[in-house]
């Protein structure tokens, strides 16, 4: 409950900046997949914003998507509906899945007394149905999947009585961040209706928050603390030794206020307030608009995830770095991504089959860069890794390039920190 009302604060701190918005609108309550978190929508969101939703109806349910237990996981999306209903003041809301958190939105339809909350429900990129129920018919559902998603593969396809649409060449991600995608769902839930072609005016600062969450798990950073620095886009480097903000994270991983400028380059600096936990620097291009959906990610404890990230070097005098898109893989042949000139996307390093979004670049021990995967990501999901020596040194920098967009990191140690680069 007091994770949700912070949610809606949040949502109506955004509702600021927007000049007029739709307030008969049903909410939609979006669900992300496995391993991801609420920025999966970002994009999504700010499309239903201009095409005239209102911010404090549009909500993402954040979930543990490791732990397996999906029947807890089910009673907490029935809550977080339940309180939606209630702000909103609204009999039903629109439910949107993906991936994993497919599954959980169909879940959740097969009992009766959760489904008289959902108006609609929108299946992306998630395994196919075969069943229809009566009292939630397949005629309320769409169903968007592609031929290109190598994660779900052959379990994707035509539901019967339901509407359909197979995007043909957008990879896992893609499906559900597109815009294809929202020209589809926002037809679904306005009776066929095209959305507005209309623009939000906005001023010369852009409204951004977000939450602080642990990979994968989505608890709350306990205790953390948010930096932010505006940079010299061509170094990296912060423009001043004060920061633009200091954000606490309260203890459901919220953070929110912060002001930045247009066409203005950011590093956020994570950190965490548990001991011997890394510090994180998120470099983020220039904000093209308003997001409530940024989020930042320790990495957590105990799982498999924890450990892996937990074994990246620690040392004084190399880099690591982290290349990152919460909205589309890297695919070798479709994408160009380079790390100090050497290509990490390639057909041995970013199948399409693999579906990377995170790409670990560090030295693999010899202080030489070949090229070559790094093996401790081979088994992860979503995640790669590739052999770069990164060395340290004031005048050094790192160049990353992502289909002609260039970010430039400095070169700090990676007992200082972990630097993340965020293509979205």
């Amino acid at each position: 409950m007091k994770n949700f009302f912070l949610l809606v604060l949040i949502y109506c701190f955004s509702v600021s900046i927007q000049a007029q918005c739709d307030t008969t609108k049903r909410p939609i309550v979006f669900v992300h997949g496995f391993l991801a978190s609420g920025d999966t929508y970002a994009g999504q969101i700010q499309r239903f914003i201009e095409a005239g939703y209102c911010a404090d109806r549009l909500f993402v349910f954040d979930w543990n998507s490791v732990s397996g237990n999906l029947r807890k996981t089910d009673s907490l999306l029935n809550a977080f509906i339940n309180n939606v209903l209630t702000h909103t003041r609204s009999s039903q809301v629109d439910l949107v899945g993906h991936s994993l958190g497919g599954g959980l939105g169909r879940g959740y339809l097969i009992d009766s007394l959760h489904s008289i909350k959902v108006a609609h429900y929108v299946h992306l990129g998630s395994r196919k149905w075969v069943y229809d129920n009566s009292w939630f018919s397949n005629n309320r559902c769409l169903n968007i999947f592609s031929a290109d998603d190598k994660v779900v593969g052959s379990q994707a396809g035509n539901v019967e009585g339901a509407g359909n649409l197979d995007l043909i060449d957008k990879d896992h991600y893609e499906v559900a961040t597109c815009e294809e995608t929202f020209q589809a769902i926002y037809k679904f839930l306005n009776n066929g209706n095209s959305p507005d072609d209309k623009k939000i005016k906005i001023g010369n600062t852009l409204q951004i928050s977000g939450r602080a969450v642990l990979l994968g798990d989505n608890e709350p950073v306990i205790n953390g603390l948010i930096n932010i620095y505006r940079l010299n886009p061509k170094t990296g480097t912060r423009i001043s030794v004060k920061p633009d903000g200091i954000f606490t994270i309260n203890d459901q991983g919220y953070w929110f206020g912060f002001q930045a400028a247009k066409k203005a380059y950011y590093e956020f600096e994570l950190i965490p307030g548990e001991k011997n936990q890394r510090v994180i620097s998120y470099f983020f291009e220039p904000f093209t608009f308003s997001n409530q959906e940024v989020y930042l990610r320790g990495f957590p404890k105990g799982n498999m995830i924890g450990m892996m990230l937990n074994g990246l070097p620690v040392k004084d005098d190399q880099s690591v770095l982290i290349v990152f898109s919460a909205n589309k893989a890297m695919i070798a042949g479709r994408d160009s991504v380079t790390v100090n000139d050497t290509p990490i996307s390639s057909p041995l390093l970013t199948p399409a089959a693999k579906t990377i979004i995170s790409s670990f670049i560090f030295d693999d021990g010899d202080s030489a860069t070949s090229g070559k995967a790094i093996k401790q990501f081979s088994g992860a999901p979503f995640m790669g890794g590739v052999d770069v020596y990164l060395p340290v040194g004031k005048k050094l920098l790192n160049t990353i390039y992502y289909n002609g967009r260039k970010l430039i990191l400095p070169a700090r140690s990676s007992k200082e920190r972990i630097m993340l680069a965020v293509f979205n």
